[in-house]
């Protein structure tokens, strides 16, 4: 897959994330922003365990990760009223655990997948094995998406929240087949960790002035 078409799939992740935060705080009722919005999470997620395979260093591709979710959390606990972790977090856990996989560290890899179980951050174990799953199954697609198709049966017979399932559909984008010129142009290194944090900030901003 060529940088143009990664920079697509990053692009349309950040836009369908922005489009369920704009549904979540400022049209809750409006089911279409929430359905956009589940194209999101694995777009992100293939972008992750891009990262873990493309990284030079490791090290610092994690702590940039965690630097954004820790400069991100005190905004996400304020515009959406929650205390669990933001999904920087869960993006980070989920690198790691397939960071040590592909170093044969499976021990160390198997204990991340379990223990994501049981800590309260934004899409959890479902976040987590989704990262793990694409970094598994690296080139192949077709074992990716039924791996995808089971992991959201799970989560919505444990949840309730079979909306997820619409996910599915973010595997149109992900073929690497198409893109939009516009959306696939080189952006300054850090944009994606700076983008986070501020988006969520001028949400904020926007949902305290009105």
């Amino acid at each position: 897959m060529s940088r143009e078409q990664r920079q697509f799939i990053r692009c349309m992740a950040a836009l369908t994330m922005l489009m369920d935060h704009i549904g979540a705080v400022f049209f809750p009722a409006v089911i279409g922003f929430r359905a956009i919005g589940r194209l999101s999470f694995p777009l992100f997620a293939f972008g992750i365990a891009q990262g873990v395979g493309y990284t030079s260093d490791f090290k610092k591709y994690l702590m940039r990760i965690l630097l954004a979710a820790a400069v991100s959390q005190p905004v996400y606990m304020k515009l959406f009223g929650l205390t669990q972790l933001n999904p920087l977090f869960m993006l980070a856990w989920g690198a790691l655990a397939l960071h040590f996989w592909q170093k044969g560290k499976t021990g160390l890899a198997g204990a991340l997948l379990i223990l994501c179980y049981f800590v309260d951050m934004s899409y959890g174990w479902y976040g987590v094995w989704t990262i793990f799953f694409f970094g598994f199954y690296g080139v192949k697609d077709s074992l990716c998406f039924y791996g995808q198709v089971i992991i959201n049966a799970v989560y919505g017979l444990m949840t309730g929240a079979w909306v997820q399932i619409l996910s599915l559909f973010s595997f149109g984008f992900l073929d690497g087949k198409w893109r939009i010129q516009a959306l696939s142009k080189k952006l300054p290194r850090y944009f994606f960790y700076v983008f986070y944090p501020l988006h969520l900030l001028v949400l904020w901003g926007i949902q305290m002035a009105i």
